[in-house]
This record gives C-alpha cells, structure tokens and sequence, in this order.
C-alpha cells in the first residue's frame, strides 16, 4: 500500500495503469477522484469558470483521440492484417472464392488471427475474412467478433473512450489545483519532520483545546434558577435581590403574563401586549393607567374618568352668555325665556 505523500506524487500518473486494468472499478475511482476535485477546485478557486474549463478539456480530448496521441491510450494504427498470430496477408485476394480455396483450416486461422468468429460453412468464412480487406479493427462490425474476444470490438472502444475522457478532466483539474496540491506535499513532509516532543506539544495542546470545549459545553449549575449575566454564567446571588428580581408581578390584563422585577414590570406597559389587550377592552393605553394590572380596576378607572370628563365638557345652555338691553349679563337658557316674555 501507498502512504499518503506516495499517493499524493503519484495519483495523477493514470497512464501508467495499462489498459486492462481499467476496468469496471477502475472507472468508479476516477468517477470519485473527478467529484472530489471539481469540489475542491470550486472551493479553493470560486471565481473560476470550471464548466468552461471542462468544456475545452474535452474538446481538446476528442481532437487527441481521433489522432492516438492521449495519454495511456495509444491508438491501434495497424490494419486487420497487423493482427497476431496466423495473420493472412489479402492483398492477393480479389474475392471471397479465391479466398475458399485455401480451406476451412486456414481461413479458421486467420480469423482467429483478427478474433472475429471463425464457424460456418467455407463460404461463410471467406466472406467474413474478405470483409476486413483494407479496414482496421475500429471498422469492422460488432457482430462479427467472438463472444469470448468481444472485449476487443466497438463496445469495448466506447467504453476506453469513456474512461480516457474521465482521465482527461482529472488531468486538467490537477493542472488548476497544482500550488495547493504543492502546498499540501510540503506540509505533510514539515509534519513528518517534527520531533517527538514536537508532537507531543501539539498534541497536548489539542487536548487542552479540547478541554476547554468541554468545559463550555458542560451544564451550569443554577439550583436558583438565576438570570445570567454577560458571559452566560449565572449572575450573583446579590446582584440578583438588588435588582428585585426575586419579585414576580403579575397582569391580567396581559393574560396574567408574569415580569421578574419592577423595571421589566414597568416596561411591559408600553410593550405591544399590553397595549393590544387595552384595546381589546376599548380603553386607550394612556399614563391614568399606569400599574393598573386588574381588569375590573381598568373598566372602573376608565368609567369614572369618561365622568369626569363629561362633567368638564362646556355645555352651550348653561355657559354660553348674553347680555340684555340694560347691560345684564345672563346664560342663554335665561336670555332666551326673558326674550319670549318680552321682558328685554
């Protein structure tokens, strides 16, 4: 197995893997490898347009494949006659009854040569073998290739393409994330540098760390249920009395919602609740109302303030004054009946 440094020098050497070790699994890790770092390059580089990048890594893959030159994926340049094995050379050949004449045997031979089938009848035989006259492997037709050699037909060729175009992203993301993967090589080598007793400083400073963190997280110990302060502890036993918060005052008018002491008491009659529920009852929330909790108290105070308002309100009848031909002033009430008895 490799160590984490060896990996980290070698992952992106996948031309080195010959080809049929990529298999099936082999495909899954690229897969992984090129989420991870499309991930990490978004992360460290969120300015970067990845798509485009991709876009042209691709284009550049498809102009490299056609011509052989990728990476780990030479192309088979050689013609059906290039094959291994008891190859037939038919350049000789002008059709597929010249060919029959050379018997089952030979033909057999050289189909096996270029894995296509090699069963059927003579005829049958020459006719396949005269097919691939002139033709490389990636134009021969998949249905003549052997079951047990099929790996090496059309399909199989769509799936290298498949893998070698994964390995062409992974090339180009290795590219952009060059100085961190740099970056990182170096700080695993310091790391692996370090003394014992370095190691153990910072080891014993992570779990003082640690400590610390646990100790926040702890639950606090307030039997008294105290308020607390500013840094999330429980506030003084004595602080706590001279606020009056030991005080609860309770309103019903606000639904006999409780306050602990009198400046969060006195506060709530300007709050929203109270105020809301004033309305409710049809009385304005004004100063007459002040540490009025009970509503009967506020229905009363608000009776007999509507009194004595009505007693203050000027009535026209009684204070709205005349003065007669002689100089007498009197109210309009008296004017008005001295005038109907022509007494004015």
């Amino acid at each position: 197995k490799l160590d984490y440094l060896a990996y980290l020098e070698t992952f992106d050497r996948l031309f080195d893997i010959p080809k049929d070790k990529k298999t099936h699994e082999y495909k899954r890790y690229i897969i992984f490898l090129l989420d991870y770092l499309y991930d990490y390059c978004q992360r460290v580089k969120p300015l970067l347009n990845a798509e485009k990048e991709m876009k042209e890594t691709h284009e550049e893959f498809e102009k490299n494949w056609s011509q052989g030159s990728f990476p780990g994926w030479p192309k088979d340049t050689g013609s059906a006659l290039a094959q291994s094995g008891a190859h037939l050379d038919l350049s000789g050949f002008s059709s597929a009854e010249e060919l029959a004449s050379l018997g089952l045997d030979r033909l057999k031979q050289a189909l096996q040569a270029l894995n296509l089938k090699c069963g059927g009848t003579l005829e049958e035989r020459a006719q396949r073998l005269f097919y691939t006259k002139g033709k490389s492997a990636d134009e021969f037709e998949t249905s003549l290739f052997a079951k047990s050699k099929g790996s090496k037909g059309k399909g199989n060729v769509a799936k290298q393409k498949e893998i070698a175009s994964l390995e062409s992203q992974v090339y180009r993301l290795v590219e952009l994330v060059g100085e961190q993967r740099a970056a990182t090589r170096d700080n695993v080598v310091r790391k692996q540098a370090r003394t014992t007793d370095e190691l153990e400083d910072d080891e014993g400073h992570e779990d003082f760390n640690e400590s610390d963190s646990e100790d926040e997280e702890t639950v606090l110990y307030n039997p008294k249920n105290l308020p607390l302060g500013w840094d999330g502890k429980p506030i003084p036993y004595w602080l706590y009395k001279l606020h009056g918060l030991n005080i609860s005052y309770s309103c019903e008018i606000c639904g006999n919602m409780k306050y602990r002491g009198p400046k969060a008491f006195q506060r709530h009659f300007a709050e929203w609740r109270h105020a809301h529920n004033m309305r409710c009852l049809g009385i304005p929330n004004t100063a007459h109302f002040a540490n009025v909790t009970q509503i009967t108290d506020a229905l009363a105070l608000w009776e007999k303030l509507k009194d004595v308002k009505a007693k203050e309100r000027w009535l026209p009848d009684v204070e709205e004054e005349f003065e007669d031909s002689s100089g007498n002033v009197v109210n309009k009430k008296t004017f008005e009946d001295l005038s109907r008895q022509g007494l004015l």
